[in-house]
């Protein structure tokens, strides 16, 4: 079966990442594997916001300015010259992320606000043989679980100020493929509602961390 990828010329601003932007990030900020940039223009007019990425993307041609490539190991920017780095699902895929790690925390003034998958395979998953979908992403080099995040994070010479799981995993499609049913509108809408009162574990596909340079500290 293959697995779905991500469309990263198409990939939209999350709502949950957007929050934590506009909690934990300072006034300059360099989007790391920013994609088809799409942090960088929603909150242009916001922040002092720039981009880079392995290579061009079609949107980048908006606001040329604010978007660089770099070579997935070293960024192009003097030491703490921005606030704030993000780095959104791009560890998990780069040959050294522990080295971009080290570059995140050169170049930033304040903190890194990073995402990668959620590997965290529980044993109820174990036993039913299911996984998630990343775990067999054949662009992924590397597999987190919160713990193992954190503790790089750390490694990298910051600290933990915080940290979170997001994208909460709906059941619905299961239960209902389960039950042989099909449908949506209010009543997949109530049903769902309904699940999630008595759903006791969650299941949450990304792992969020916010890392602060000890000397901002």
């Amino acid at each position: 079966m293959p697995v779905p990828q991500v469309d990263y010329e198409k990939r939209n601003v999350h709502p949950e990442r957007l929050e934590a932007i506009r909690k934990y990030a300072g006034r300059s900020v360099l989007d790391v594997g920013c994609g088809n940039g799409a942090y960088v223009l929603k909150l242009a007019g916001e922040y002092d916001m720039k981009g880079v990425d392995a290579r061009p993307y079609g949107p980048w041609t908006g606001k040329p300015s604010h978007f660089s490539t770099y070579d997935g190991f070293h960024l192009n920017e003097p030491d703490q010259s921005v606030d704030t780095i993000l780095c959104f699902e791009v560890l998990e895929h780069l040959e050294d992320p522990f080295r971009i790690l080290k570059e995140c925390y050169r170049v930033c003034r304040k903190n890194v606000i990073l995402t990668v998958p959620n590997c965290d395979v529980t044993p109820a998953m174990e036993k039913s043989f299911m996984v998630y979908s990343h775990w067999i992403d054949r662009s992924h080099r590397h597999f987190y679980e919160m713990r193992s995040i954190t503790a790089q994070v750390e490694e990298a010479g910051f600290r933990v100020a915080a940290s979170r799981y997001i994208n909460k995993v709906s059941l619905m499609p299961l239960m209902l493929e389960m039950l042989g049913l099909n449908g949506s509108g209010a009543w997949v809408r109530a049903a769902s509602k309904f699940f999630s009162i008595f759903q006791k574990k969650p299941y949450f596909l990304t792992c969020l961390v916010v890392g602060e340079k000890r000397s901002f500290v």
